[in-house]
């Protein structure tokens, strides 16, 4: 005589050993240590404490630029979006004497660029555009610390 299981009954089973796996997974997770406070500063580990959004169209070879002004332990990350591969940008600082150019980039559609000044300095944030007809460039600058945003010049 052959033995046949009931659909009822291997479903009875199935809930039974998931309902039993859940149960170990969950008391094998951790103990009851519980969390009294946010662990997280004010510092580069903390979100942002300013984020400047903002857009700005470029006609046909139009420079723009802006300036940030901040140095150690200052952070800046700096996100700018175009349409198309026309945008250059560079990011240079007159610290002392001299120009020190810090990044850049040419034709580029996307930059994420995560900007820690070396000194206390003013830092010039430059957009270009390289086509033939106007760009609209997107523009997010998050702040951490102190360093300041001044806009457009």
């Amino acid at each position: 005589m052959e033995s046949t299981v009931s659909p009822i009954v291997s479903s009875s089973r199935l809930a039974r050993a998931a309902a039993l796996s859940l149960a170990l997974l969950v008391t094998g997770c951790g103990g009851d240590d519980a969390v009294s406070s946010i662990d997280a500063g004010t510092g580069v580990d903390a979100g942002p404490r300013q984020v400047v959004s903002d857009t700005r169209t470029l006609g046909v070879g139009e420079i723009a630029e802006a300036v940030l002004v901040g140095g150690p332990p200052d952070r800046a990350r700096i996100r700018l979006t175009a349409p198309v591969a026309e945008l250059d940008w560079n990011l240079h600082g007159h610290a002392g004497s001299g120009t020190q150019t810090v990044a850049e980039g040419f034709d580029q559609t996307a930059v994420d660029y995560d900007f820690a000044p070396t000194d206390a300095a003013d830092w010039f944030l430059l957009v270009r555009n390289s086509g033939t007809a106007p760009l609209t460039v997107t523009v997010e600058i998050s702040l951490w610390g102190a360093i300041t945003w001044s806009g457009w010049q």
